[in-house]
């Protein structure tokens, strides 16, 4: 499969995603894959493992799984948010729509609104 990669600024970590399981996993028991599985694959220089950026680079890649599970939750709320919105603009549209209830001086005369 096609392999999407976001760039990113040179001191970055870079991270490549796509549906087939990277090369490191290749014979590994237990590996999931098929329509509904990705991978995520963090690209590491030696930049991002000296001494003086080792720390960080632990950190950004232990708060991924977070971060993504944020912005997953988020677009997933922003998505039900815009459905009960146009929900209540098409039931407002039916409700317009709706005859008007007869009145007994309607039914009396034969009126049929």
């Amino acid at each position: 499969g096609a392999l999407s990669r976001r760039t990113s600024p040179s001191s970055g970590i870079n991270a490549e995603y796509g549906g087939e399981a990277p090369r490191e996993l290749a014979g590994v028991k237990g590996v999931l894959s098929g329509d509904n599985v990705g991978f995520v694959t963090f690209v590491l220089f030696p930049r991002h493992t000296n001494q003086a950026n080792r720390e960080n680079t632990i950190n950004l890649i232990h708060q991924f799984r977070t971060y993504l599970h944020y912005h997953i939750k988020c677009s997933k709320a922003y998505l039900h948010q815009r459905m009960r919105s146009k929900t209540s603009s098409f039931l407002k549209v039916l409700n317009r729509a709706k005859p008007e209830a007869m009145t007994d001086k309607d039914k009396k005369f034969g009126n049929r609104g």
